[in-house]
This record gives structure tokens, C-alpha cells and sequence, in this order.
């Protein structure tokens, strides 16, 4: 009987797609880049909004500003906006995607002078790079 029962089910129970970070909303204003939904996209990766601001403006190599009411991502300099996602994706698959199980269901911890990225799913501790 469990034969017949496992054979009545699909062949894929569970997928990874419930994870789709949003697409950056990338605004050129005079030689501003502004990236209008960042607060969005900060909530939906569970993390700090200044890590991420942080990361993009290393991996740009310009100098960023946080609007406080809008929470929206300044970055000095046009940049193109197919610039700014491969970098908002490879932040996502640095330090929110856990490695072993490919799940985004991680944390970050700070573990004296490293970062360590905890995944709460199947409890794999993998070292970060420093920002």
C-alpha cells in the first residue's frame, strides 16, 4: 500500500521558486541613479537596508545616500540599470541563498570580526566576505 501511495504522488514536492527578489526600480535624475523601490527590496531579502547599499556601492565604485522618508537608494553618478541587477544578484547569492541547501530562508551573524550566513532551514553555517 505505502508502493501504491508513493507512486500516486507528484515526483516534485517542493520547489525553490517561492524566492523572487524584486526587480530594482532604477530612476536616472540629472547625475543621480535613484533605485525607488529599495526599501522592497531590503524587506523581501531580510536584510539591512545599509548592507545592501553598501555592497552595490562597492561593486559600483560610487558613493551611495539613503533618503530617510522614502527609504530610497541614491547613488551618485548614471549608472545603468543593467548594471545594477547582475550586482543585486550576485549580494542575493552571496548573502541571503544558503550554499548547501539553496534556500533563502538564512540570517546573517556577526561572529567576532566575520559574518557568518545561518540558514534556518537545514542549519548550514558558511563564512562571508566582509563588505
Amino acid at each position: 500500500m505505502l508502493r501504491h501511495a508513493r507512486e500516486k504522488l507528484p515526483k516534485i514536492l517542493i520547489t525553490g521558486e517561492r524566492f523572487h527578489p524584486p526587480e530594482p526600480e532604477v530612476v536616472i535624475e540629472g547625475g543621480q541613479t535613484h533605485i525607488v523601490n529599495f526599501r522592497e527590496i531590503g524587506e523581501t531579502l531580510g536584510r539591512d537596508l545599509k548592507l545592501i547599499a553598501t555592497f552595490l556601492s562597492k561593486k559600483l565604485g560610487t558613493p551611495y545616500m539613503i533618503t530617510e522618508k522614502e527609504k530610497k537608494l541614491v547613488l551618485t553618478g548614471r549608472i545603468r540599470p543593467e548594471l545594477i541587477k547582475p550586482r543585486l544578484e550576485s549580494f542575493v547569492n552571496t548573502y541571503v541563498i544558503c550554499p548547501v541547501c539553496h534556500r533563502p530562508d538564512t540570517v546573517l551573524i556577526r561572529y567576532k570580526r566575520s559574518l557568518i550566513l545561518k540558514c534556518n532551514a537545514c542549519g548550514a553555517e558558511t563564512p562571508v566576505p566582509k563588505i
